[in-house]
């Protein structure tokens, strides 16, 4: 059985009517020697508590009140599964008062559930948490309660707790940031429409998910920010739905404004990358060779992984047989900063490699019907009535019949059917639409 001895004591104190708080006498026990009551100085000398001070005394007195529920586990609602079956409604519970401190409090209890945020309760004594964890009275939010528990459960041993397993923590972390509270079964790839509108969270590994849970609990232990992790498990679940990036080509390079382009990372990116390749840590770590390869190919990591090498080459080496001579993460992983695409992503324009010139016979611009250079010297007329390129000198079935332009806004053809564009494959397509080009562009001229 746990006896709670509350460090503010219910018996010994006497309570005024001013607002800004109750003066109390506390009594603490040996066990809470370390925690100071959350008291102040009024300018007249008396002693006042704030108000978590007053919540705390009113759960005391709730918890020597008998109930009539000796069975009933105060603890169940925020230990159970049915915590996390509910996790969405906990995490948008706020108080009923309209006071800010206690609207502030519940908001930075979620925000430490979900890794966000700093403890609320950081300070107090193991007596204090159990008086908010068990307190059924309404005082505090679920989550607040969940916080106060957990902060119990991270403490030394004392009586029938015991400190909780760092694994139990980030598999908690892992399921609330990835999945909302409720874990699903692992969903088969390859990435096809039927599945598309699955959450590529699903296509992870029972494998990556033990192994994000230790990620999440190593980081939130080392005081890092957890969104660090939650990259490169965006990173891992893109390369699971695409079963295993066999779905994905590499972009080695495509034209732009009629130049072959090149992609690849920073030159600091770049040197960590060919470090975690080349290193021993890479033949044991945890984290999927296949995925480490993958990432760390520029014609991909340099677009879907920004920024993200750095912390890659940590958790590489952490989760590998050299994880225990790693130093502690650095105050560099503290906050996480979103990295913008043009400050990790070399460009490099090949003016010796230019688009071969296009073999159209003819272009459409504005509606209007032309021969292009290609044609005319080639010796092609155009038959502007009937839309017919061909060579005088040719006989009539051997004239090519131009296609309406299905990419560009040219109109439709009033004498063209679906089976004459099917059949008429001599001529090449008039433009090249180069979507990764295009794609690029979209995202460097991105304004945020």
């Amino acid at each position: 059985m746990i006896t709670i001895s509350p460090n503010i004591s219910s018996s010994d104190s006497r309570v005024t009517n001013d607002s800004d708080g109750i003066v109390v006498r506390s009594t603490i026990s040996p066990d809470n020697a370390q925690a100071d009551p959350p008291l102040s100085t009024r300018n007249d000398g008396t002693t006042t508590v704030s108000i978590l001070a007053r919540q705390l005394s009113d759960a005391a007195k709730r918890a020597e009140a008998p109930t009539g529920q000796k069975n009933a586990d105060p603890l169940e609602p925020i230990t159970d599964e049915q915590y996390f079956a509910n996790k969405a409604q906990h995490d948008a519970e706020i108080p009923t008062s309209n006071n800010p401190e206690l609207l502030a409090r519940a908001r930075q209890a979620t925000g430490f559930l979900n890794g966000y945020d700093s403890n609320p309760f950081k300070g107090l004594g193991r007596d204090q948490l159990n008086l908010v964890a068990r307190d059924k009275g309404g005082a505090f939010t679920v989550n607040e309660r969940r916080a106060a528990w957990e902060t119990v459960q991270s403490m030394e041993p004392s009586g029938a707790l015991s400190p909780k397993p760092a694994t139990n923590v980030g598999r908690e972390i892992m399921i609330s940031r990835l999945f909302l509270g409720r874990e699903p079964p692992v969903a088969l790839p390859s990435a096809t429409s039927a599945d598309a509108l699955q959450k590529r969270n699903e296509f992870l590994t029972h494998d990556d998910r033990a192994l994000i849970s230790d990620m999440y609990a190593y980081v939130q232990s080392e005081g890092a920010d957890l969104s660090h992790v939650d990259l490169l498990v965006s990173a891992l679940a893109d390369y699971r739905y695409y079963n295993d990036g066999r779905q994905l080509i590499s972009n080695n390079g495509y034209y732009v404004d009629e130049y072959w382009t090149t992609f690849d990372f920073k030159p600091e990116d770049a040197a960590i990358a060919s470090r975690i390749l080349s290193s021993s840590a890479l033949s044991s770590t945890r984290i999927d060779q296949g995925f480490v390869r993958h990432v760390l190919d520029p014609g991909i990591g340099a677009f879907s992984h920004i920024g993200g090498i750095p912390f890659l080459e940590r958790m590489v080496k952490k989760f590998s047989d050299e994880g225990a001579d790693q130093p502690p993460l650095g105050s560099e992983y503290a906050t996480f900063k979103h990295a913008k695409t043009a400050d990790h992503i070399v460009t490099t324009t090949h003016k010796d490699i230019k688009l071969p010139p296009s073999e159209a016979l003819f272009e459409v611009v504005n509606g209007v019907w032309n021969l292009t250079e290609y044609g005319k010297a080639a010796g092609y007329v155009l038959d502007v009535a009937n839309r017919r390129v061909y060579k005088p000198d040719d006989p009539p079935n051997d004239q090519i019949r131009p296609r309406s332009n299905v990419n560009g806004p040219d109109g439709d053809a009033p004498d063209s059917s679906l089976l004459d564009a099917l059949a008429d494959t001599r001529d090449p397509p008039q433009a090249r639409w180069l979507l990764p080009g295009h794609l690029f562009k979209l995202m460097k001229n991105l304004k945020p």
